[in-house]
């Protein structure tokens, strides 16, 4: 298990890797989990970086979240299945070898405060991992699960399974429970990501409750390392709307700070 005791991997080696394939399954409707191989992801990634992979010969790399790491130096990605790159990847086997740089990106704070970790559909990946570090320091924290209807994926104690069909835990979308949860759980800071609208509304909801908010962004990200400005967003700095990119400055801001479109 990774030891945290490097909380910034700046200065890692960033890759790129070629790792081995061990599982590649579907866990929900056109969600799937992949499995690979890297001592280097293990030993340096944090929740809410991400790794870029090279699918097949398209040229842009595409951008998939840490999802959890292993004693054995595995690790998992948690991708949609949307278009050319991701429909590739549903093809892989175990044995199979795939290229990628990471890990890419900053991370959530880890902090000693009663937390609620949200994960709405594809963005439950560094959700997932943030639960796993938080449970190996010990830290009081609950976590929210949205998808449209039942997935595979098991997180303990302390969690909760929205599905929009009501296949699985509670019926409903985020908005239809939150404020409950909140109460509930008696949260101290939110940590999500997932859609858009989704993370303004926790945002909207977070100040409306006095709490901390941090968000990890779902960007279309074309080179990953900050170079071709195609994922800038704008966020307030000091009084001043200030541009910033998701791949190199983020993926993860102050949810209060972001100007939402």
């Amino acid at each position: 298990m990774q030891n945290l005791k490097n909380q910034n991997s700046t200065f890692a080696k960033k890759g790129p890797f070629f790792s081995k394939v061990f599982e590649n399954k579907e866990i929900s409707k056109d969600i799937w989990l992949l499995k690979l191989e890297s001592r280097e992801i293990v030993e340096n990634s944090l929740p809410g970086q991400f790794v870029s992979i090279k699918c097949k010969d398209l040229i842009l790399r595409r951008p998939f979240s840490v999802a959890k790491v292993y004693e054995d130096n595995t690790f998992d990605l948690i991708y949609k299945v949307i278009g050319e790159g991701t429909q590739y990847l549903t093809e892989l086997k175990a044995g199979d070898t795939i290229d990628f740089i990471g890990p890419m990106g900053n991370s959530f704070s880890i902090e000693n405060k009663n937390s609620l970790l949200i994960g709405c559909g594809v963005g439950i990946a560094p959700i997932v991992y943030m639960a796993q570090i938080l449970g190996s320091k010990g830290i009081n924290h609950s976590t929210i699960i949205g998808t449209r209807t039942n997935i595979d994926l098991k997180l303990g104690k302390n969690s909760y399974y929205l599905t929009e069909d009501g296949s699985c835990g509670l019926k409903g979308r985020l908005d239809h429970h939150l404020e409950d949860i909140i109460a509930e759980t008696g949260a101290e800071k939110i940590y999500i990501c997932g859609p858009n609208p989704a993370m303004k509304y926790a945002t909207d909801i977070a100040k409306k409750y006095g709490l901390e908010i941090e968000v990890a962004l779902e960007k279309v990200m074309a080179c990953g390392t900050g170079v071709c400005m195609g994922c800038v967003i704008e966020i307030m700095e000091n009084g001043e709307h200030v541009q910033k990119r998701v791949c190199r400055d983020g993926p993860v801001f102050n949810g209060a700070n972001i100007l939402w479109e």
